[in-house]
């Protein structure tokens, strides 16, 4: 695969000269020819494009070195590139609510299949529609629809058929990015004068690679293999441990290329069926994708679990109105020093963001005076005199997170070093982004205190153990075996494994979990989440190999279970449910069991005290 070539990399724009930028383009937009053509210029038409599994280093606004996005890089010419943008998931149902909501998926708790966004949080096309803007969707993965809740808020949602009965993944049945650009075409047509917030979902990067024949001809294989480009070939080498031939892999990379450029000729000509119309006057445009594609570059096929660079390293443009023939030039926009480089001429801004960055944004751009409560992102276009939110102080906390395909971790970024927690695995890695871009080298073992800083700033940003179940164990003294099997018909969201030895524990399928602490004379734990949060969750707990009901204690009033497995019903609103059990570690045999209390969707994350301090002991909180 091709990479970013030094040469090409333009240098990073201080902050305060992204803040300068933002006053020329408003100033732009604002002296452009809007009130001649009966627009308002302080409400102008905004269009957010995600991309589905778009790798930023495949583009040549981002380095690569193949014409896969001439459209797109016509489009970070003329407006702002962010170098450094991170999806808030590496697939794509959490990802996008990420950015419909502007909430982390810990926060908004669309994890997973089978769960949907709760009515109280707000959503970007909600806030938008209620301040009078024509809202319309056009989306093409069934991750992407009413199921989830992704059509609160839109006037024309459209998921061509995905939500209906008989869809099947990995079955073909997406439209093409060509009839999503005719659909949102058609209904951007319609509107007339109003302002409107577009939203448009390509789907064709995802595998199976399968462009058009013209498309696949730009970049031509040799491969003569018998594997193909289907889910069933590809799906051959997810296991890790399997290796992907090197010319089948570049056989990969030229379709899904051929993909990508695909999918840029229809932003072009979504462009300009815009402007076709008379509204790329009063257009804002803004890219993103969900989330990239892996390539085998740490040993995973496609995307979900992984929370390396190639999965969450996304591209991120805003890009303003173009100016009408015959008016005046705007002013023009700051340039990285040195810069000549095609592309040089839009601003290059090198300081991490996130996809949860857009609703806010989206929000400054059109008028909004008020947001909702609750948003985690922060607007990426500051107003003038605002506050420079990167100038001083430490930098900004950025996090991905996943519960796909029975992984559970989650990444933490505070400038150039990053932290990926392997919840499933407890363990975790540690990079230095701007050494080390790859990847390659983990720096955990050798920066102890690193580690330990980024894994509290992690419990500090995303929400772990609200409304989560907290079993703990203790011996008298001797050596006893603590193990167990806890199950759930919902999903395990979240595990806090807080073992002061040699505990583990395993997840499997995501609804069971089996622990083991052997040889154990103190006091050991585990915290963990469910969803939805009324799920049931069952427990069968064994001491030295047997089952001891009597030495279960449920709760503040220390309720003892009839018999073991026994189960518990999520929705339990008993305050003895939410009390810890009294008991003195490491001097009475058993397990305690209780329960902390559900956050509201705007409340800081809080934890229990007896549960902060043993986060404290284990280097995880303050």
């Amino acid at each position: 695969m091709s990479a970013r070539k030094p040469g090409r990399r333009r240098p990073a724009v201080p902050a305060v000269a992204r803040a300068l930028l933002v006053l020329a383009l408003l100033a732009a937009l604002q002296a452009a020819g809007c009130q001649r053509a009966g627009f308002d210029p302080a409400h102008p038409d905004i269009v957010l494009v995600v991309v589905d599994t778009l790798r930023a280093d495949h583009l040549g606004a981002y380095g690569y070195d193949r014409p896969t996005s001439p459209h797109i890089d016509d489009l970070a010419r003329r407006g702002t590139t962010f170098e450094s943008a991170w999806s808030a998931a590496p697939w794509t149902l959490p990802s996008i609510m990420s950015i419909m909501t502007s909430r982390y998926p810990s926060n908004h708790r669309v994890e997973n299949d089978g769960l949907r966004l709760a009515p109280e949080v707000p959503t970007m096309a909600q806030t938008l529609r209620s301040a009078g803007y024509a809202t319309g969707g056009f989306v093409s993965h069934v991750y992407v629809t009413a199921a989830f809740g992704f059509d609160r808020g839109f006037e024309r949602f459209e998921d061509f058929g995905l939500s209906r009965p008989g869809y099947r993944l990995e079955a073909r049945m997406e439209p093409t990015a060509d009839r999503v650009t005719d659909a949102a075409l058609s209904w951007v047509g319609a509107q007339g004068s109003r302002p409107l917030f577009l939203f448009v979902h390509y789907f064709d990067p995802h595998w199976p690679y399968d462009p058009p024949a013209a498309y696949r001809a730009l970049f031509p294989s040799t491969y003569a293999g018998p594997l193909d480009a289907t889910y069933d070939s590809i799906s051959r080498f997810q296991d890790p441990l399997v290796p992907l031939p090197e010319e089948y892999r570049r056989f990969l990379i030229d379709r899904y290329d051929g993909e990508v450029r695909f999918v840029d000729d229809q932003v072009g000509r979504l462009l300009e069926g815009i402007a076709a119309g008379g509204r790329a006057v009063r257009t804002w445009v803004l890219l993103t994708a969900d989330h990239g594609e892996e390539f085998k570059e740490h040993r995973s096929m496609g995307h979900g679990r992984s929370l390396y660079e190639e999965s969450i390293h996304v591209p991120l443009i805003i890009a303003p109105p173009p100016p009408r023939a015959g008016d005046p030039p705007a002013a023009p926009a700051p340039r990285a020093a040195g810069a000549g480089a095609p592309g040089a001429a839009g601003l290059r801004v090198a300081v991490p963001v996130s996809g949860i960055d857009l609703f806010p944004t989206i929000a400054r751009l059109a008028g909004l005076a008020t947001l909702p409560s609750g948003l985690q992102g922060r607007n990426l276009l500051p107003d003038a005199g605002a506050p420079d939110p990167d100038g001083a102080g430490a930098p900004r906390l950025l996090v991905s997170e996943t519960v796909r395909l029975n992984a559970y971790r989650k990444a933490v970024r505070q400038g150039r070093e990053k932290l990926i927690h392997f919840m499933d695995e407890n363990r975790a890695e540690l990079y230095d982004l701007g050494a080390d871009p790859g990847e390659t080298r983990d720096l955990a073992p050798a920066r102890p205190r690193a580690r330990a800083r980024l894994m509290q700033a992690l419990f500090s940003e995303v929400d772990l153990l609200s409304g989560g179940w907290n079993l703990r164990w203790s011996s008298d003294g001797r050596p006893r075996r603590f193990q167990g099997e806890i199950t759930t018909p919902g999903l395990f969201r979240s595990v806090v494994p807080l073992f002061t030895g040699p505990g583990r524990y395993l997840l499997e399928r995501g609804n069971t979990l089996h622990f083991t602490d052997d040889g154990q004379r103190g006091a050991s734990g585990i915290s963990f989440t469910v969803a939805p949060y009324a799920s049931r969750v069952s427990f069968y707990l064994m001491i030295d190999g047997r089952p001891l009901p009597q030495r279960v204690f449920l709760g503040g009033k220390k309720v003892l279970p009839s018999a073991l497995p026994f189960s518990l019903e999520g929705d339990a609103k008993a305050d003895a449910a939410f009390a810890r059990p009294a008991h003195v570690d490491g001097r009475e045999v058993g397990y305690f069991l209780w329960r902390n209390r559900p956050a509201g969707p705007d409340q800081a994350i809080t934890l229990d005290e007896e549960i902060r301090e043993r986060l404290r002991s284990l280097g995880y909180a303050h």
